[in-house]
């Protein structure tokens, strides 16, 4: 059975996922006031610049951070870099690339006692991220930055999703919103490529229908909750599996949307514990294929417990492109999924 990994940001952050980094921290810059001088921030979604000195372009450090910055994205079902990633050396960090949203910064100084990571907001352009790591020699800074690899990806992948989220709220499908208010009580901003839905028993289900290539969804429903554990994978896989086979039918008889499965018939599934405003839901990462045919692709799910009601509340995205990249896809409907809102 798939088990629970529990998330900890590496810093408290906007959706309430932080707890200390349990690490020494600098801030490096004080940001959070409003400063309505900044410009937009500039980058691609999931664009990342990294500033080096030039004494560690070619050092083992630079081999160590492509651990973090070129490593494979989590939960796809096809090899993409988990960022996008640009380096230049710290002569070359002016004029554009002081604009770009997702920033890491690795320096040597000598003169301090143990390694250091902090984070900025804002300090150029909004809205802007800054994660600033320091330390007294190249061993030090690689050995900090290998032991903190999950904690900076984190932070820099909620930073990237909270901005898109943001980017949501002011643009998004009018028509995803309004039948989720009205069938379900609940509120969503999703991508505006969006514009089909189907409605069933306690379940939604949003498309682009661009058929063969770049099909973005999104899916919303419930389930009866008795006061059982929902971080049971097995369960869960079995529940999900019977709303898809329910509502999500292929082409062709004995065809419908299921939860992939390995060899051993273990559910393709990456949970984790996130804690949002308070409260502890469950994300999970997965693969997903159409019984019966050839489609299939990765999703996400949020899942948490609505004690009122007594139910289960479960979001998703998914993705089908088979001849493209699904990373930036797939990230622009889990931003849409941290807008949700009880109405």
């Amino acid at each position: 059975m798939n088990k629970i990994a529990r998330v900890t940001a590496p810093l408290p952050h906007r959706e309430g996922l932080g707890v200390s980094l349990l690490l020494a921290l600098v801030l490096f810059v004080a940001c959070k006031e409003d400063r309505p001088q900044l410009t937009d921030a500039k980058g691609t979604p999931s664009e990342l610049l990294v500033v080096l000195p030039s004494a560690l372009v070619d050092s083992d450090v630079a081999d160590t951070l492509l651990t973090i910055t070129d490593c494979d994205a989590p939960g796809l079902n096809s090899s993409e870099r988990i960022f996008r990633t640009m380096t230049i050396g710290e002569r070359g960090y002016q004029k554009v690339y002081k604009l770009m949203h997702s920033q890491l910064h690795v320096q040597l100084d000598p003169a301090l006692r143990e390694p250091t990571l902090g984070v900025a907001y804002d300090v150029y352009a909004r809205p802007q991220l800054q994660i600033m790591v320091r330390a007294a020699t190249q061993q030090a800074l690689g050995r900090f930055l290998s032991d903190n690899r999950e904690r900076i990806q984190h932070l820099i992948l909620d930073f990237q999703l909270d901005r898109q989220a943001g980017l949501l709220r002011k643009k998004y499908s009018k028509k995803v919103a309004d039948d989720l208010a009205r069938h379900m009580g609940y509120r969503v901003n999703m991508p505006v490529d969006i514009q089909s839905t189907k409605l069933g028993k306690d379940f939604l289900w949003a498309s682009s229908n661009r058929g063969g290539d770049k099909d973005i969804n999104f899916l919303f429903y419930t389930l009866p909750w008795s006061g059982e554990d929902i971080r049971d994978m097995e369960r869960f896989t079995a529940r999900r599996d019977s709303v898809l086979r329910r509502n999500i039918p292929g082409s062709l008889d004995g065809q419908w949307m299921q939860t992939s499965r390995n060899d051993d018939g273990e559910p393709v599934l990456w949970p984790a514990l996130r804690r949002v405003d308070g409260r502890e839901l469950v994300e999970i990462r997965g693969l997903w294929d159409m019984h019966g045919g050839f489609m299939g692709g990765p999703f996400v799910a949020r899942m948490e417990i609505d004690t009122l009601q007594r139910r289960i509340v479960v979001s998703e995205g998914f993705v089908f492109s088979p001849n493209t990249s699904k990373r930036d896809l797939l990230r622009s409907v889990e931003a849409g999924l941290r807008t949700l809102k009880k109405l």
